[in-house]
């Protein structure tokens, strides 16, 4: 949870739409073109997304169940897997083909030295539940007391890549994210130098890398300590998602269709780009094919 501002006009429209038809609440609607899916209570807080196949799997961030969740376009889940570790603050998942790799590195309020990423089988069947993942430790620099949401060591991407793992900064202070390059084999290791993006001009909440293209893809949502007017008027704000050239060059952005909070963003099989929303105490979290792809 990063914010308390998450009104979101598209999702109330979502949900209007779904209460006026009296379908259930994994029903599919359009809006000018991208599909919303309301996605069931338990994933509220869905923190994180990554295609696999047809299918979708998130989980909750800081304080919700250590259980990853596998649904379908409908928002239907089919599959659960619970880890046998706490729910510090997950944030990002990736995958290499036949692991997943899950990031347990929010750390909104400064305070943690130690991040965690938890590799998970892909395939979860015969796993025993809870499952114990193996569990790499990223130990942060040792600095002066930082400040809640004034400081850069908070992460919420994360990509697997040629062999390693990148985790993205969502950086409050500077404004700039910056990538970090993990080796995944590796249970212990500091975290490294930073790489920066050019500044897409949003605090960004997940990355996915494009194969087809060797693009870059990054979501996020304006500071909420500078978009006042979305704060008193609760209009929510203007996500917006960049993509950048292997090169980490900055080749456009563009304004994502919703007003709420983005958390997850992954390509489909179909090179379809998709992003999750957090839900609020006024609307459910949403899964939302944006209508843009890698092709």
């Amino acid at each position: 949870m990063d914010h308390p501002i998450r009104y979101s006009l598209l999702s109330a429209l979502a949900a209007i739409l779904l209460l006026l038809s009296g379908c259930s609440i994994s029903q599919t609607v359009s809006v000018e073109g991208p599909s919303v899916v309301a996605l069931p209570s338990e994933l509220m807080e869905t923190s994180g997304l990554l295609c696999v196949e047809q299918d979708f799997i998130s989980f909750n961030d800081s304080g919700g169940k250590p259980v990853l969740y596998r649904f379908d376009r409908n928002g239907q889940i089919n599959h659960q897997l619970q880890l046998s570790v706490r729910n510090n603050d997950w944030e990002a998942i990736s995958s290499d083909g036949e692991f997943l790799y899950l990031a347990d590195t929010g750390n909104n309020a400064g305070q943690r030295q130690l991040l965690f990423i938890y590799k998970v089988p892909l395939n979860w069947s015969g796993l025993k539940q809870p499952y114990q993942p193996e569990r790499l430790e990223i130990q942060l620099p040792s600095s002066e007391k930082l400040l809640p949401y004034q400081h850069d060591l908070d992460f919420e991407g994360l990509v697997y890549l040629e062999d390693s793992l990148w985790l993205i900064s969502k950086s409050w202070d500077s404004q700039i994210p910056a990538r970090y390059k993990l080796d995944p084999g590796l249970k212990q290791q500091k975290l490294g130098k930073a790489i920066p993006f050019a500044n897409p001009g949003v605090l960004v909440t997940d990355a996915v890398f494009d194969h087809h293209h060797q693009q870059w893809w990054l979501v996020g949502y304006p500071d909420p300590r500078k978009a006042i007017w979305a704060y008193l008027s609760n209009t929510g704000f203007q996500p917006q998602i960049a993509r950048y050239d292997e090169n980490l060059l900055l080749l456009e952005t563009k304004a994502l269709p919703t007003t709420g909070q983005v958390e997850g963003v992954c390509i489909d099989q179909d090179k379809q780009i998709w992003i999750s929303e957090e839900g609020s105490k006024q609307s459910p979290a949403l899964l939302i094919k944006t209508g843009f792809s890698n092709q």
